[in-house]
């Protein structure tokens, strides 16, 4: 597969009400598979109440599952912050969900603050340091 048919998204959302921490152990133990066998790759994070996530695959296959993030009632208030071309190869080529609870952690806040790009480079900076299952 060549870069110019990758894809980024990155979004935060939070944990919709009549939902609680149980459902995450699901959500990411389908989304491995899932991304598995779709060729995505990327690391979810979660606080207790938010959620933020990145996510990198062909175009197609990351628009589809955008579409699905948004209409999941485990989340609301789905924000995109990034979702266009990949240029520069996977950010996460081994990953096809690595998951870290930060629920101790700001990081989500700060990338909330932060610019689109400046999240995800904050996300890279930082996942050497987070506990990523």
């Amino acid at each position: 597969m060549n870069n110019q048919a990758l894809n980024q998204f990155a979004y935060h959302s939070k944990l919709a009400n009549g939902y609680d921490v149980n459902c995450v152990g699901p959500i990411i133990k389908a989304a491995r598979v899932f991304n598995a066998l779709h060729g995505i790759t990327g690391v979810l994070l979660f606080d207790g109440e938010r959620f933020f996530q990145y996510v990198e695959g062909e175009s197609a296959t990351i628009n589809a599952l955008a579409e699905r993030i948004h209409r999941d009632p485990r989340h609301q208030h789905v924000t995109a912050l990034l979702h266009e071309p990949l240029h520069t190869g996977r950010r996460y080529p081994h990953w096809s969900m690595a998951f870290s609870s930060v629920d101790e952690d700001a990081i989500i806040d700060q990338m909330i603050a932060s610019t689109p790009h400046e999240a995800v480079a904050l996300l890279l900076d930082r996942h050497l340091t987070l506990d990523i299952d």
